[in-house]
């Protein structure tokens, strides 16, 4: 299970979001609330920027970590497999098979070979008169995509919003939507000012670009037209 803690966050920030837009320009006789409203239903967004969040993230796989990675304009730091040694990793079960006792067997077993083989190789290395250091960095190279890791992530309110409408997606993978749907209930908390209408790329846009790819299991699948229907009504114009 995918486990969130918010470590710190940008205090005052409707204050900070409104005193920035008016430098901008917005007019001054507006109260704070009605600048951040009209700033993210516009998305007049450069000035959420100055709000920060840091989580510290945890039971997330290695495959889950290289996806976040995606997410460029925020900063990532990682648990090192270089550097700690790998002997009692934890792994995730994908969502997927999660109900099918069959494959979560065989996941199981595959998941305790690749521990075997990891504990293996790095005590060889010890035998063969390696350092602790090097035989970790040769043995984690087996490690697989399913096994746990430490994160802690730095990110801006309006690469949240970004980050928040891509993998709230019915097409997100699982253990992604479940990440994006922890972080979303504690910003909403936070500041329901900024987040309390954003989902979903699809719900934010009013327009899906997901368009035909969408899954059955879409919320807004017959609620929200596809990209493609709207560009082609338009191009009738």
């Amino acid at each position: 299970m995918v486990r969130v803690k918010l470590l710190h966050y940008t205090k005052n920030g409707v204050e900070l979001i409104a005193n920035s837009a008016r430098v901008s320009g917005i007019p001054e006789h507006l109260s704070d609330r009605e600048i951040v409203r009209i700033i993210v239903e516009n998305d007049y967004s450069s000035v959420l920027e100055h709000i920060v969040f840091t989580f510290d993230i945890s039971e997330i796989s290695l495959a889950l970590s290289r996806e976040l990675l995606e997410h460029r304009i925020a900063s990532h730091t990682a648990r090192s497999t270089r550097y700690n040694l790998e002997k009692e990793f934890g792994y995730v079960i994908p969502e997927l098979i999660g109900k099918d006792e069959e494959l979560v067997d065989l996941f199981r077993k595959v998941m305790e070979d690749a521990r075997q083989n990891y504990i293996k190789i790095y005590e060889r290395m010890l035998e063969k008169g390696y350092s602790k250091s090097e035989a970790r960095e040769v043995a984690r190279y087996v490690l697989p995509m399913a096994t746990h890791t430490h994160y802690i992530w730095t990110i801006n309110a309006r690469s949240l919003i970004n980050f928040l409408g891509l993998r709230l997606c019915a097409r997100a993978a699982p253990e992604m939507r479940e990440l994006a749907r922890k972080i979303y209930d504690i910003v909403v908390k936070i500041y329901p000012e900024i987040f309390e209408n954003i989902g979903c790329r699809g719900y934010n846009l009013g327009l899906c670009p997901e368009n035909e790819a969408r899954p059955a299991n879409c919320p807004y699948r017959n609620k929200i037209p596809a990209k493609e229907q709207v560009k082609a009504e338009w191009q009738k114009i």
